[in-house]
């Protein structure tokens, strides 16, 4: 019984691993199979960012945006990423030589786009913060 534990405690450790490896040869080969294998007009040059594939490997999460583009411009070329999901997940098999490879879902990165509205907000704020932050003069201290 303990023997069996502690198998099963190495195993989640190393199928763990696999799952992080696998997700960051599917980030690289979705890559490349968008920028260069996919022919749709609708899709417009993107980053992904990151894989999450799920405990089992049957399903991913492809985190995709793009460089400045409006998130209500980037929803088509998602939607249209997803439309072609066979496509790229027929590839991706081949690339690595997976038999069963995890059905894909294209979505949304709006960490960039959080990071750019806050940076945005911090640059409107920072006049503000700078005279907050300077000495009292000689003539504010005084009635």
């Amino acid at each position: 019984m303990r023997r069996h534990a502690s198998h099963g405690s190495r195993s989640t450790g190393a199928a763990r691993h696999r799952r992080a490896r696998l997700s960051e040869a599917f980030r690289t080969e979705i890559s490349e199979i968008v920028r260069f294998e996919l022919t749709d007009e609708a899709v417009d040059p993107v980053a992904i960012h990151y894989v999450a594939l799920n405990a089992a490997g049957t399903s991913a999460r492809v985190y995709v945006s793009g460089d400045g583009c409006a998130e209500t411009d980037f929803t088509a070329t998602v939607r249209a990423l997803n439309a072609a999901r066979d496509f790229i997940r027929r590839s991706l098999g081949q690339r690595l030589g997976l038999h069963r490879v995890p059905s894909l879902h294209f979505v949304l990165d709006k960490t960039l786009l959080s990071a750019s509205r806050i940076e945005a907000i911090l640059n409107e704020e920072r006049p503000r913060f700078s005279a907050l932050d300077a000495p009292p003069s000689a003539e504010d201290g005084k009635p």
